[in-house]
């Protein structure tokens, strides 16, 4: 079998209900060269649960993450560091793409090395929370600042040579937010196709809407700031000063955040955000 084109990294723990539907919406993609990375953190044969669903795929492969419950960080690079495509990214095991995503971004990644969609937040039953961005015509280039400010994730493909040492494995919240934020300090920018081509479903059940997960990411900005304070990060030229501030406003947000799950008000934090841009209207 030819390499792949595009090497596609799936951390998966727990994702029994979902890496099917994830699954599938790969393999339903209208450019066909690529493979699907599953790093199993949990010890579960992914493989073998999508062959009982019907899928079997040649261009599926499993590896294991260095150890049962080794976190997102560590899972993904387990998978990058088995993965042969000239081009990277990112698929979570409960989310899912549009058919066009992979033709869409290859072109723009091919010129800027860089290239993310316009990622929509929806619920599991199809109610759209809202997107990363303004979804004006045109695509346009976005700086770190602006990635970080838009409090969603991100999920570029990127060429190989920007993923650089990969994951910061200690990390285990915002990972992906640190992770983009290298990339584009290696590329210079992202290049953002307006349009939503990735469906980010908050999942009542998931990690990042547990009670505790405002706690966990206030671990994780305490280490990213560490990390920021030593210099240890590629921060993008001229914006050091600027990440550190968004980075700060992140944790601001998040505490309150805390305050209103702690108050019975919050159940996510993009239901948070949602509903504090409602509040500013």
């Amino acid at each position: 079998m030819s390499m792949p084109l595009v090497s596609i990294l799936m951390a998966a723990f727990h994702a029994e209900d979902t890496i099917a539907a994830a699954v599938r919406s790969v393999r339903a993609q209208d450019h066909e060269s690529w493979e699907l990375i599953i790093a199993s953190d949990c010890g579960a044969n992914y493989l073998g649960l999508c062959a009982a669903h019907g899928i079997t795929d040649k261009r599926l492969r499993m590896v294991p993450s260095p150890r049962i419950g080794a976190g997102p960080s560590a899972a993904r690079n387990a998978a990058l560091a088995a993965s042969d495509g000239a081009y990277i990214t990112i698929l979570d095991s409960d989310d899912t793409w549009q058919p066009e995503k992979l033709s869409t971004l290859l072109p723009l990644t091919a010129q800027y090395g860089l290239a993310c969609d316009n990622t929509r937040a929806t619920t599991p039953d199809g109610v759209v929370i809202g997107t990363a961005h303004d979804p004006a015509p045109g695509q346009r280039q976005i700086d770190a600042v602006a990635m970080m400010a838009s409090g969603m994730p991100h999920f570029p493909l990127f060429r190989r040579d920007l993923a650089g040492p990969g994951y910061r494995g200690a990390l285990r919240f915002a990972e992906d937010v640190v992770f983009n934020m290298e990339l584009i300090a290696r590329a210079g920018a992202m290049t953002l196709w307006p349009q939503p081509l990735t469906n980010y479903f908050q999942r009542p059940a998931s990690a990042s809407n547990a009670p505790d997960a405002w706690r966990r990411a206030e671990t994780a900005y305490d280490q990213i700031g560490a990390l920021l304070a030593g210099r240890e990060l590629d921060v993008p030229a001229g914006q050091y000063t600027a990440i550190v501030h968004g980075f700060a406003e992140k944790r601001r947000l998040n505490l309150a955040y805390g305050k209103s799950v702690e108050a019975g008000q919050a159940t996510s934090f993009q239901d948070f955000m949602a509903a504090r841009q409602r509040g500013a209207k």
